[in-house]
């Protein structure tokens, strides 16, 4: 993640007054949230003997209830994050927090699952997305899968907000909005150093990690997602 964007977020869990904005979507979406921890599962195909590995895991909103799906669960992010984390819930005997950015942070232990959602489109660009990605996979078992979710392709988006269900959609939604007030407001500093994720660079990816080996998936969501209708997720899975 960019270091820009890893401390907006640091003080955004400093100064939160909601759990649901900590991990950068709208109060409005707090119901349609929920329905993330579903997808995961099943994406992931988590089982009751997996040890899962949560990359960026703000304050908990997945991490706590997948910790009741799993054996064992680590998750990894800004020490403020994973200090409110601590306090919202003490008693996660199956939990082990890695405070620190990922890609600073020396990891030796490996899963058979890894979860990274609504992470990769805060790196800085294309190579930094591949060294995340890179090092997701070297912590991973063989057989194990990884799940880059919630990814925000500006290809899809576009299809989206131009067709005729979009364009109803989009008036909607700015109007539901546009009567919210954000409680991160002056947390969050404008970030120009992103990646941007299109239908090319997802196929790029998709290309690169087939070559290498893996099992690598396009997978769409379901329209209960905070951003069901313009992100997708990446499934990779390694090979025994």
């Amino acid at each position: 993640m960019s270091r820009k964007s890893f401390e907006s977020y640091g003080r955004i869990a400093e100064n939160f007054s909601n759990y649901t904005e900590i991990s950068g979507r709208l109060k409005v979406q707090e119901e349609s949230e929920k329905n993330i921890v579903a997808d995961v599962i099943k994406k992931l195909n988590l089982k009751s003997n997996d040890s899962l590995l949560e990359i960026g895991c703000g304050a908990g909103n997945l991490l706590i209830p997948l910790s009741f799906a799993v054996d064992t669960i680590d998750g990894i992010d800004h020490i403020s994050c994973i200090e409110l984390l601590k306090r919202r819930f003490p008693k996660g005997e199956n939990i082990n927090f890695i405070p620190g950015n990922f890609l600073d942070v020396a990891i030796d232990d490996v899963y058979s699952k890894i979860l990274c959602y609504s992470v990769l489109h805060y790196l800085k660009n294309r190579d930094e997305v591949f060294e995340f990605i890179n090092k997701s996979l070297r912590l991973l078992s063989p057989g194990g899968k990884a799940l880059f979710g919630d990814i925000p392709n500006s290809s899809l988006k576009n299809r989206f907000i131009n067709s005729n269900r979009g364009r109803k959609f989009l008036k909607e939604w700015q109007a539901l909005v546009n009567s919210e007030t954000s409680g991160n407001q002056g947390c969050f500093d404008k970030d120009d150093e992103l990646v941007e994720f299109d239908d090319d660079f997802v196929a790029e990816i998709v290309r690169k990690y087939q070559k290498e080996g893996y099992s690598t998936y396009v997978l769409s969501q379901p329209e209960n997602l905070p951003f069901g209708n313009t992100r997708e997720d990446i499934l990779i899975i390694k090979t025994d």
